[in-house]
């Protein structure tokens, strides 16, 4: 056990790590954008209510490999709600790539490892890619646009 908690620790430090070398190189507007992101996962994770209503914009798009076209706000919000019932993201690690933050509008491209559990105790774990969005409106980052793809283990 002692070694498994050592593990442990030394996994987080080399994630806050890497994380925090990447976002030494940001400026305050690529950090401002990453913190959201990563916020909205905490709050995605912790099945809170507050993703994705208090995160993504009215006007948002989001199309992802399993998904036959693209949803819109109404759609996201009701599928979100389905799969909190459903499964529940035991962990995650993301890998943030690049920001790019023009005016209003930032493009953010990350991976992101996941495992869930479903309400039968099945465990799923995912690798993706991801695309996304955001848009300034009152000085607060909102998604607009959300994408992603499976990033397959080559099998």
């Amino acid at each position: 056990m002692k070694k498994v908690l050592i593990m442990f620790v030394v996994f987080v430090a080399m994630s806050v790590v890497s994380v925090t070398g990447m976002a030494g190189s940001w400026d305050d507007e690529q950090a401002a954008v990453w913190d959201k992101v990563a916020q909205s996962w905490v709050d995605d994770a912790a099945g809170n209510g507050k993703w994705p209503d208090e995160y993504i914009h009215e006007g948002v798009l989001s199309w992802s490999a399993n998904w036959p076209a693209p949803q819109r706000a109404a759609s996201v919000k009701k599928w979100n709600r389905f799969n909190d019932e459903w499964n529940k993201t035991i962990i995650y690690e993301l890998f943030p790539a690049a920001i790019s933050v023009v005016g209003n509008t930032a493009v953010v491209h990350y991976s992101v490892v996941s495992v869930s559990e479903s309400k039968e105790g099945k465990r799923k774990r995912e690798s993706q890619g991801i695309m996304e969005t955001l848009v300034r409106e009152g000085g607060e980052w909102k998604y607009l646009g959300l994408g992603s793809f499976e990033i397959g283990s080559g099998d």
